[in-house]
């Protein structure tokens, strides 16, 4: 598992930005940061986070090394669509196998809901790919 406590810290300190400041607008609430030391932030959290410092999820998560931020939506109505798109070579079956997926999970993303940022990092890794392309850009 990612020390996401560690990466998004980085990333915030890149920025001249503090825990404080996420807390203080609202990004996140307060105190919420250091379950991140345990616990991966939720897609939702991970995305205010992003688009707060303008980075990139890819480049928060160490995945690449060139930053190249697109504001993301908060809805994410567009992810099970953009996944499909990515599994151009591997079917659901296939994929849900792989990575441990039930297959009734992946079919709730065809009606909106979305997975944890950890099945997205995942499926990024799986379709090698970057968490960009699955995710909706504003």
């Amino acid at each position: 598992m990612s020390n996401y406590y560690e990466l998004i810290l980085d990333t915030l300190n890149e920025s001249g930005k503090t825990i404080k400041d996420l807390e203080d607008n609202g990004i996140i609430a307060k105190n919420t940061f250091y379950i991140f030391k345990h616990n991966a932030p939720s897609l939702i959290s991970m995305i205010k986070i992003a688009n707060f410092l303008n980075t990139s999820i890819d480049y928060i998560l160490n995945r690449v090394d060139i930053n190249k931020f697109k504001k993301y939506s908060l809805t994410q109505s567009k992810f099970y669509a953009n996944l499909k798109k990515m599994m151009l070579s591997t079917s659901q079956t296939k994929l849900c196998k792989d990575l441990g997926i039930s297959r009734t999970n992946f079919s709730r993303w065809s009606t909106g809901t979305k997975p944890t940022l950890s099945k997205i990092i995942a499926i990024a890794n799986y379709l090698n790919c970057n968490i960009d392309e699955l995710l909706e850009i504003e």
